[in-house]
C-alpha cells in the first residue's frame, strides 16, 4: 500500500507551486493515518465513500466534496457521494468521460483547478478561464500502476491557497483514496456470485458466524431463511442452462426487492439454493418474509415474449436468539429439516424448525 501511495502521489500540476511553504509535515503519518482510516473500511464501499469524503472535507475546508468513479468500461463517471454542509449524499449523477470537463481531468491524472459548475451538490470542474467566488479543485484518483480510477472535486474559494504540505496532504489522500477503490471492488468481486450479484456461500458463512458472536454479547434475535426451488432441473432439461440462469437471476431480483436493505443478507448458497441471513429478526418476521417471497414466485412469470416458465420454490426458516449458543452448521441444519419438510409436503411452502424432530407451520 505504501509503495503504491508513494509512487501515485507526485501526481500534480502547479496549482500549489506558488503556495508558501508550510512546516512539520511527517509524510509517513499522514501514510499511516490517511491510508489506515481509508483501508480499515475497504471491504464496504460505502463506509469508504463516506470515510473519505468526510477525511477530504476535514483537510480541504471545501464547501462542497464529490468522489467519482470509472465505470468497468472506463467510458463513464459516476458520482459515488457528496458532501456538504456536514452530510454525505448519494445524487443520481453520471455523465460519459469523452467529450466532458471531468473527463479531461481524469484523463490527464494532474492536480490543478478550474471553473466551478454544480450539478445540485456535486462540484463539477466547468469550460473557461473565467473564475468566480468560488472554484473547482480537482484531484485525479490514480491508483496501483499509475491507473486512474476516478476523480474527487472540491468547491473551494478562488483565493485559497494551500501550502506544501496542505497540498501534500491532499496528494496523499487522493492515491489512498484511489487504491482503497480499488480494492473494495475486488473485494465485491470474490464476496458475489458473478451470476446473480448476490453475496457467496463463503460470505455468507463468514457473516453468521460474527452474527451468532454478537448474540452471545448482546441480547437478540438472528433468523435464517433457506430457499430451493422447485424441480429446478427440468427447466435446464426443458429449456436449457442459459434460460436455468436467466431464472436464477430473476429470482435473485424478486429477493432483492422485497428485503430490508442494509439489513438482510441475500446469498447464492449452492446452485438453485439461496439463503437468507436477518440479524435482530424474530421468527415471525422471517416468516412473513418467505412466505411473501413464495407467493411472488409462483406469481411470477421467468418466461420470455416467446413462452412461459412457471416455478415455485421451497423454504425453511430457522432461528436462535441470546439465550442458546449455535454454532453456524447446526443453524443451517434446523433450516435444512425445515426445507425437507416443505418439499416433503408438496413443495411451494414454508416450513418454520420447531426441533430436530418435529418441524412444524406456524
Amino acid at each position: 500500500m505504501e509503495k503504491q501511495i508513494q509512487a501515485a502521489a507526485g501526481h500534480a500540476s502547479g496549482v500549489f507551486a506558488d503556495c508558501e511553504l508550510g512546516s512539520g509535515f511527517d509524510e509517513e503519518f499522514f501514510l499511516l493515518n490517511f491510508g489506515t482510516r481509508l483501508l480499515t473500511a475497504f471491504t464496504d464501499r460505502e463506509i469508504l465513500i463516506d470515510i473519505a469524503l468526510e477525511t477530504l472535507a476535514d483537510f480541504s475546508r471545501g464547501k462542497r466534496i464529490a468522489i467519482m468513479s470509472l465505470d468497468e468500461s472506463g467510458k463513464t463517471l459516476k458520482v459515488d457521494g457528496a458532501f456538504h454542509q456536514n452530510q454525505s449524499v448519494r445524487p443520481k449523477v453520471s455523465f460519459p468521460v469523452e467529450g466532458t470537463v471531468s473527463g479531461k481531468w481524469v484523463s490527464q491524472k494532474t492536480v490543478g483547478v478550474a471553473p466551478l459548475a454544480l450539478e445540485g451538490e456535486v462540484p463539477l470542474p466547468a469550460k473557461g478561464e473565467r473564475f468566480g467566488e468560488t472554484q473547482c479543485l480537482c484531484l485525479p484518483l490514480v491508483g496501483s500502476s499509475l491507473r486512474a480510477v476516478g476523480l474527487a472535486t472540491i468547491e473551494i474559494p478562488a483565493d485559497r491557497c494551500y501550502d506544501f504540505f496542505e497540498a501534500q496532504q491532499l496528494r496523499v489522500l487522493s492515491t489512498a483514496l484511489a487504491v482503497s477503490l480499488e480494492n473494495a471492488k475486488l473485494f465485491s468481486r470474490v464476496i458475489h456470485d458473478s451470476l446473480t450479484n448476490l453475496y457467496t456461500r463463503r460470505f455468507y458463512e463468514i457473516r453468521v458466524e460474527e452474527e451468532l458472536a454478537k448474540l452471545k454479547r448482546n441480547s437478540g434475535h438472528l433468523s435464517v431463511i433457506l430457499f430451493d426451488l422447485d424441480e429446478f432441473k427440468k427447466v435446464n432439461d426443458s429449456f436449457g442452462h442459459l434460460t436455468g440462469d436467466e431464472v436464477l437471476r430473476q429470482f435473485s431480483a424478486l429477493m432483492m426487492n422485497h428485503v430490508r436493505k442494509g439489513s438482510t443478507l441475500v446469498s447464492r448458497y449452492g446452485g438453485e439454493e439461496f439463503i437468507l441471513l436477518m440479524p435482530d429478526a424474530r421468527v415471525e418476521e422471517a416468516l412473513h418474509l418467505a412466505e411473501r417471497i413464495t407467493s411472488l414466485c409462483a406469481e411470477h412469470d421467468f418466461g420470455d415474449d416467446l413462452r412461459k416458465i412457471r416455478m415455485t420454490v421451497s423454504g425453511g426458516v430457522a432461528f436462535t436468539d441470546y439465550t442458546e449458543a449455535v454454532l453456524p452448521a447446526e443453524l443451517f441444519e434446523r433450516a435444512d429439516q425445515a426445507l425437507y419438510e416443505a418439499k416433503h409436503r408438496g413443495r411451494n411452502r414454508v416450513v418454520v424448525w420447531k426441533n430436530k424432530s418435529a418441524p412444524h407451520r406456524i
